[in-house]
């Protein structure tokens, strides 16, 4: 697996290519978590739209879940953007992380960058006026 980690304003955009396994996907979502700027994310893009393949299933998402149980007690304010065109991913990602009990940090899956960056551009736009921050930049 590549996986090329990014921080940007106020996030991170995470670029995942070729074949990802269930250990390195996590120990990727524990590095960004470690790191001292976490505190002050506020989205995490997991970009899929290189991966060839992946081992992400259902037990390895139940995982993911805990780790950003506890990642939400650091940073509560995470939006976790999940990108790729892998119906079956799509498929667990809402059974496990979006329509259950484990919902943690607000998750929304797009086909494309674009559509991501134009939905956390909305979405950062109305946290940061509501929070008196001004806009998104």
């Amino acid at each position: 697996m590549s996986c090329e980690i990014v921080w940007e304003h106020k996030g991170v955009h995470k670029r995942l290519s070729g074949h990802v396994s269930a250990s390195e996907f996590l120990r990727s979502v524990e590095s960004i978590q470690a790191d001292p700027r976490f505190d002050e994310v506020r989205y995490v893009i997991n970009d899929f739209s290189a991966v060839t393949s992946h081992e992400l299933d259902e037990q390895q998402l139940l995982e993911l879940a805990a780790i950003q149980y506890g990642a939400c007690t650091s940073n509560p304010q995470v939006r976790a953007v999940y990108i790729g065109t892998d119906a079956e991913l799509a498929r667990r990602l809402r059974s496990i992380l979006i329509d259950s009990q484990r919902l943690v940090y607000q998750v929304v899956l797009f086909d494309t960058l674009p559509q991501a960056r134009d939905w956390l551009q909305g979405e950062m736009g109305r946290c940061w006026r509501w929070r008196g921050g001004g806009h998104a930049s």
